[in-house]
């Protein structure tokens, strides 16, 4: 499959292109209109909360006024891993959110649009986005078109999917385990097969002989690297995928295939030997002992080098991290992180407006201040735009913001010499997607679509833990449930529609 350039070209009419890239006049600053009462703009995002955080935000109203007088921002910071949740509740109960986040790798974005969760921003960002249109490629709009408009705003950063590494205890694998041999057996295979997952167990038995094997694999973040190799159809987490190494996309469902089933059967054999925690069924948060010094024994996060893991989990030993995949891959559904205004927004014009100004040259150091805090109090300048972050007495930074939030990554300070340039390398060496530019129609399918997730919640945890008392029975009682539930009619709807979309192609 060929590699492709940072920015992936893809045909769309020329009413789009045309219409939708003019300039228009900024509206903060002096031409600003102020309102009498004061505008509270609700800010959802991801991430942590720090020790400074409030302070920090705090701050960041502050140097708003200059640009707003009447505008105040509140952030709602939720964690990722609860993310889709509290997002999820917040758009039943009509809750007002003015500003959201939205990643490829917790929100199905296409999902949402048909859903009637986000605004069309069409007529928005012409009136009030003349800085994103000048500085975000066109090439990254044409990923967020879907259904005739734009519904994110995309972040230009880190264009590929989250790429799986597992993560581990450095002293603890290199005194029992190989882990540039676990690196090199998964990496040669395109998938993950049963060879795949046994070249752990050498490492998992050792630190079990030794009591060092904390509580285990960490089952839920683990069984992404089953997804090695897959593209979901309609979501990062379908059951539905194609192969990205076939030459032509097949859709299958990803768990009736041999290497899912053999993932299954492995992790029921690690529950039974004790690599799996025996009270794994009864952990509310399965991500909770992920990066703990007495905590997972393997986890999977994302690999980078040079800085450019976007939101690496931290930990609290020294870790050491290895690419189970050997290349990175750009998805067709959108870019990897966008900014959206909700459909509950209340002011969704001051909402685009402070959005524009934030990847404006006029906004670049309020931009900053959002995601790095105050310098010399929460981070110190180390050379030219490199900065180091500044922690307390238990090595936890004061603060800061994922840069994938908002804004445009390359104008923030690098967190290490080079971050930028060996991140637009990735981009330009990433594999892209042969569904660029695909758009499911699911109204012949939603019903069996749902059914089919309904019935993957209830299966899918217990045979990931390994904890079922029969895992091949309940397996069988699984594949056949989706079936009944018209699992081959979805399939054969998304192949009919991807072939017509290649053809056309």
């Amino acid at each position: 499959m060929k590699k492709v350039i940072l920015y992936i070209v893809i045909t769309l009419t020329l009413s789009f292109t045309i219409g939708f890239i003019v300039n228009s006049p900024k509206t903060y600053g002096t031409n600003h209109e102020v309102k009498e009462e004061e505008i509270v703009i609700k800010w959802l995002l991801f991430g942590e909360k720090y020790k400074e955080s409030d302070y920090v935000f705090e701050k960041f109203n502050e140097a708003l006024l200059e640009f707003f007088p009447d505008t105040r921002v509140e952030f709602e910071v939720v964690q990722k891993t609860a993310y889709k949740e509290k997002w999820d509740i917040k758009m039943v109960t009509n809750e007002t959110v003015d500003i959201a986040w939205l990643g490829s790798d917790s929100l199905n974005y296409i999902e949402e649009v048909k859903k009637g969760s986000l605004m069309a921003l069409n007529y928005l960002i012409k009136a009030h986005g003349s800085d994103l249109t000048e500085n975000i490629p066109k090439e990254l709009w044409e990923l967020q078109y879907c259904d005739g408009n734009i519904y994110g705003i995309p972040i230009p950063g880190v264009l590929y999917r989250k790429n799986y590494s597992v993560v581990t205890n450095k002293k603890l694998i290199e005194r029992y385990g190989d882990i540039k041999k676990i690196g090199e057996v998964n990496r040669a295979n395109k998938y993950t097969t049963r060879e795949c997952l046994t070249v752990f167990e050498e490492y998992l038995e050792n630190v079990k002989e030794n009591n060092a094997i904390g509580t285990g694999v960490s089952y839920k973040s683990f069984s992404q690297i089953a997804d090695k190799g897959y593209e979901g159809i309609y979501g990062l987490n379908s059951p539905f995928v194609i192969k990205i190494f076939d030459e032509k996309p097949t859709v299958y469902n990803k768990y009736e295939l041999q290497d899912y089933k053999d993932y299954f059967e492995t992790m029921a054999s690690w529950y039974e030997r004790g690599y799996i925690r025996q009270d794994v069924q009864d952990v509310l948060n399965p991500y909770s002992e992920d990066g703990k010094l007495k905590g997972s024994i393997l986890f999977i996060d994302e690999y980078g080098e040079n800085g450019t893991v976007p939101d690496k989990i931290p930990t609290e030993y020294e870790e050491v991290r290895e690419d189970l995949e050997g290349y990175k891959y750009i998805p067709y559904g959108s870019c990897r992180n966008s900014v959206v205004i909700p459909k509950t927004s209340e002011y969704p014009n001051r909402a685009m407006e402070i959005i524009n100004l934030l990847i404006s040259k006029e906004g670049q150091d309020l931009y900053r201040l959002l995601l790095n805090g105050i310098e010399k109090e929460h981070y110190i300048i180390v050379e030219d735009n490199l900065i180091a972050r500044m922690s307390d007495n238990d090595s936890k930074y004061l603060y800061m913001l994922s840069q994938y939030t908002v804004g445009n990554v390359f104008n923030n300070f690098e967190l290490s010499k080079g971050e930028f340039d060996k991140l637009n390398e990735y981009n330009s060496n990433a594999i892209g997607s042969p569904l660029i530019g695909f758009d499911l129609d699911t109204r012949m399918i939603a019903i069996e679509m749902a059914k089919v997730d309904l019935i993957v919640d209830e299966y899918k945890d217990q045979l990931c833990q390994g904890s079922s008392p029969d895992w091949e029975a309940t397996y069988n009682e699984f594949i056949q449930a989706m079936k009944k539930a018209g699992s081959d009619m979805v399939i054969e709807e998304m192949q009919w529609q991807i072939d017509e979309f290649i053809r056309k192609k």
